[in-house]
């Protein structure tokens, strides 16, 4: 290979870091994302540092390691859990799915652009602005394989700008937060919780099958090239969790400066009252695209992964995929009637649960891949010096 080849390869392979690493971004980036940040910081005030350590702590670098685990294990979310058995398998994927699918994510995302549409048409109704967004999912995710592709060069992007310019004039307006007593630890478990109700670690082990897909399609992995893939996937990753971290402390700071504003909207509703306390009406009606585009790249990808599980898992590809992408659609449609509060309180005691046993497993299942790595090492090892032995006593 000249030089102009391995400069087109590298260049190629910095493109592909930088498509994934916005596509992280804008899966993760979606309704709760946008929410709980503001809500930690609105609660937390003056003492908003600890309570961004918290929400760091299980909204992104719980998350990383999730994604990180399904790498290691081929980027596959169903060898990842079936080291627990089948049916503990099964049933725990079939749960998540299920939460971040139709009965949990999925409709929460619409909700939350909903409650910033609200603020520019409030007699428009729930269910008309549901069955819009449906359509428009449903035709974005016919072709699964161009779900990343849309999302890092078309959707994300649009996405980052949007929501980088209402962050900017909402730092630029912002004022020192409220002193306020709430003790730094219970500042930090508070962040920590809202961290919990994004529900990322279960996104990030269906998100991680996305992103290795996209990885070994663009660069068609085999036994040979598949560290270097892995570690493309990284690069992507580490990319896409630092955007997240730049952006979840601006939202951060925003709720603890504008927490008395904030106190009497919904929490969906929190970034377009900054933006008009900010901007006036053409900074809400920018907030109303930036929400929705987040969204819709959230709902995007969730619907692709969920809809893949029906196909291949619970249908066996006896059902068209259009069909079982339909049922979904129509599923999480039905449960966006509920709304964003109905929706929450039906997960919040599940993720209480749920969300510690995740993080148990992910541990386990990372330091069982990195003992098996060190065992093959070290079997390596003593082979090579048996045989090295045995050549000397000849």
């Amino acid at each position: 290979m000249n030089g102009v080849q391995l400069f087109n390869v590298r260049l190629k392979e910095v493109f592909a870091v930088i498509m994934g690493g916005f596509a992280v971004f804008a899966m993760f980036f979606g309704a709760g994302n946008l929410v709980f940040p503001l809500l930690a910081g609105k609660i937390a005030n003056s003492v908003f540092l600890p309570t961004f350590a918290g929400l760091s702590l299980t909204g992104i670098l719980v998350p990383l390691l999730g994604l990180v685990g399904i790498l290691l294990y081929n980027g596959s979310y169903q060898v990842f859990f079936e080291r627990f058995g089948k049916v503990t398998a099964f049933t725990l994927i079939f749960l998540m799915l299920l939460l971040m699918g139709p009965f949990g994510a999925l409709p929460r995302c619409i909700t939350v652009a909903f409650g910033s549409f609200s603020t520019i048409d409030p007699m428009f109704p729930l269910s008309g602005f549901s069955l819009i967004i449906s359509g428009i999912v449903f035709l974005l995710c016919l072709n699964e394989n161009q779900v990343v592709p849309l999302l890092g060069a078309l959707l994300a992007p649009a996405k980052i700008l949007s929501v980088g310019f209402i962050l900017f004039f909402g730092l630029l307006f912002a004022t020192a937060p409220q002193h306020t007593l709430m003790p730094p630890s219970e500042a930090f478990q508070e962040g920590a919780f809202k961290g919990y109700q994004m529900m990322d670690l279960i996104a990030a082990f269906f998100f991680a099958t996305v992103i290795a897909r996209h990885f070994k399609l663009k660069f068609r992995v085999n036994d040979k090239n598949h560290d270097h893939s892995f570690h493309l996937s990284l690069y992507a990753i580490l990319l896409g969790s630092g955007l997240l971290l730049i952006v979840y402390f601006a939202l951060v700071y925003l709720g603890a400066t504008f927490s008395e504003e904030l106190g009497k909207n919904a929490p969906e509703q929190f970034l377009s009252v900054i933006a008009y306390l900010t901007l006036g009406n053409i900074g809400g009606r920018i907030v109303t695209v930036a929400i929705i585009l987040s969204c819709l790249t959230t709902i995007v990808a969730l619907t692709t992964v969920f809809t893949d599980f029906l196909y291949e898992q619970i249908f066996k590809q006896r059902l068209q995929r259009i069909a079982c992408l339909g049922l979904t659609i129509f599923g999480t449609f039905l449960m966006s009637n509920l709304g964003f509060s109905g929706i929450m309180a039906f997960l919040t005691p599940i993720l209480f649960y749920l969300y510690p046993l995740l993080i148990l497993l992910t541990v386990i299942n990372i330091a069982n891949w990195i003992w098996r790595k060190q065992m093959v090492k070290s079997l390596q090892f003593i082979a090579a010096v048996a045989e090295s032995e045995k050549r000397s006593e000849k």
